[in-house]
């Protein structure tokens, strides 16, 4: 998750006192490099000034993936659940095929 990277990112550039010392641009650079590719790409993408711009920019972009996530998933459960149903329907039908074939 961004904010538990974002926190560790902050806490180790305070502890070696280079917050003030690191330009923002490396900064940024540093910070985005750690994020995963998705989000790296996005956030490097709408070139964020400064890092408190940088993490805005990863949250929202992991939230609205979290979202999407969400969405698909939902669309697709009713489809999985459907499917289970009609495989459950073959199998009674296969059931009773056979033992329509055994009847003298």
């Amino acid at each position: 998750m961004v904010d538990a990277y974002a926190a560790r990112f902050q806490k180790s550039i305070n502890k070696a006192e280079m917050g003030n010392l690191l330009p923002a641009q490396m900064q940024v650079m540093d910070f985005v490099a750690g994020l995963r590719p998705e989000l790296a790409i996005i956030t490097n993408g709408s070139n964020p000034v400064d890092l408190d711009e940088a993490e805005k920019t990863a949250k929202n972009v992991e939230s609205a993936s979290l979202i999407n996530k969400n969405v698909i998933a939902a669309a697709i459960n009713p489809a999985i659940a459907e499917v289970k149903e009609l495989k459950a329907q073959i199998l009674e039908l296969k059931a009773e095929i056979k033992e329509a074939k055994y009847v003298p």
